[in-house]
């Protein structure tokens, strides 16, 4: 199989192409479908495409790329910069259709069987999709607002994204994160085209302790209740929220909790502020970053875990809290639009506790501190949340295994080989 696989310059992929070395973290759904292509021994065609926000690749031009560690080559696709500044507030959809150009004319010269592309090259599968109908696979990573949006509002932006989103795709996966994807997919795509939603893998490493253990995590207080949020420091994660809960609930029991607070964004400074404003610094831990199995001994540290993502929460953090058996907090479905409706399908009522929404911040203080006090309560919801999740979450070998597949019979079968509502792998997975 001849596969060109155009994706988003992650930041967890940028590290790599910095450094010259294939050493990635974070979009395991990316990466690890990446090494699988290689270790198959299909013909592999990297591209990544800068899109700028955050990110420190600032190249002006193309580059092809050979990391240590990768055999394949990357081609990383440049962002705005190579748009030149006079072009204004047109440089990002200038950008988005020079992206979309460059791997539609890499396809066309090289006919790939399968042409695999996620949201940021939608662009790109758009055309292809009718170029080369039934070749392209567009892979969706959670439904996000704006990608609801665009599903009715009007202007010309809106327009082409709907018109990409309506190409005859081969096939079109979709992470099953809790964001709503059942309406959208529906929505989007047009009705022939095969569709599955996946809940993404998971694998529970060993713990570090001892020695090993990053000093931050032994530093925690032994006799307070450790509350654990992990994730990035934004808005829609509601990082402000974690915050003031907290801050709420330690007003009441100053000497009940201490909250650690792994990860970092746009709102780390005012976090940090507002904990400090509150004279609550001894009561709070931040770590900006750690490695992966540091995070699993802070998760087997913490006595509760709070999830407060505003687009889902089946995410990739809150499935390792699952399969590990912690005591979960997290906000309750939103029936309009769909979000975490299938998290409700799958988590039993008395797995997790359910605040009624993550800007419910008295709420939140007050499972805090009902949870502080009832441990055996804890114990319980550990063990009711880890049952559920042996049904419904899988390990990553076997789900990316399970998309190689469905990529290998599509470019041997055609598109008229898959049913229009694809069967996920053997565990539960609402569709």
């Amino acid at each position: 199989m001849k596969i060109l696989y155009a994706v988003r310059l992650f930041s967890g992929l940028e590290k790599s192409v910095l450094d010259g070395a294939w050493k990635p973290t974070g979009v395991p759904t990316i990466f690890k479908m990446i090494e699988a292509l290689e270790k198959s021994g299909h013909d592999l065609r990297l591209v990544l495409s800068a899109k700028d926000g955050f990110s420190r690749w600032s190249e002006v031009r193309d580059r092809h790329l050979t990391l240590d560690g990768l055999r394949t080559p990357v081609t990383v696709l440049a962002g705005k910069a190579a748009i030149p500044r006079l072009f204004g507030r047109l440089r990002q959809p200038l950008r988005d259709l020079r992206h979309a150009l460059r791997i539609t004319m890499m396809a066309l010269r090289e006919r790939p069987d399968i042409i695999y592309v996620d949201h940021a090259s939608v662009w790109a599968g758009g055309i292809l999709g009718r170029l080369m109908p039934g070749r392209v696979v567009f892979r969706v990573m959670g439904v996000y607002p704006v990608m609801r949006d665009v599903l009715d509002r009007p202007g010309l932006s809106a327009r082409i994204m709907r018109w990409c989103y309506r190409a005859p795709y081969g096939l079109a996966i979709c992470s099953q994160d809790g964001s709503g994807i059942e309406g959208w997919l529906e929505r989007a795509l047009d009705p022939s085209v095969p569709r599955v939603g996946v809940i993404n893998g998971c694998d529970v490493p060993a713990a570090v302790s001892g020695d090993g253990l990053d000093p931050r995590l032994a530093a925690l207080p032994k006799d307070r209740t450790i509350v654990l949020s992990v994730g990035k420091l934004e808005w829609e994660k509601g990082a402000g929220e974690f915050v003031d809960g907290v801050l709420k609930a330690l007003q009441r029991m100053p000497k009940a909790l201490h909250a650690l607070i792994v990860g970092t964004g746009s709102l780390e400074a005012e976090a940090r502020s507002r904990v400090e404003a509150a004279g609550a610094s001894e009561h709070v831990t931040f770590i900006d970053r750690m490695p992966h199995a540091q995070v699993f001994a802070a998760r087997a540290r913490a006595d509760i875990y709070v999830s407060l993502n505003r687009y889902g929460n089946l995410s990739n953090a809150n499935l390792e809290a699952m399969r590990m058996g912690q005591c979960m907090v997290f906000p309750g479905a939103q029936p309009d639009s769909g979000i975490d409706v299938a998290t409700d399908m799958l988590v039993p009522p008395d797995a997790v506790r359910r605040i009624p929404t993550a800007d419910d911040t008295d709420a939140l203080a007050d499972a805090l501190l009902e949870l502080h006090a009832d441990p055996e309560t804890r114990a319980r919801m550990g063990r009711s949340i880890a049952a559920a999740a042996e049904r419904f979450i899988g390990g990553w070998d076997t789900r990316i295994a399970w998309e190689l597949a469905l990529l290998e019979r599509l470019a041997a079968e055609g598109r008229a080989s898959l049913p229009r509502d694809v069967p996920p792998p053997g565990r539960e997975t609402p569709q």
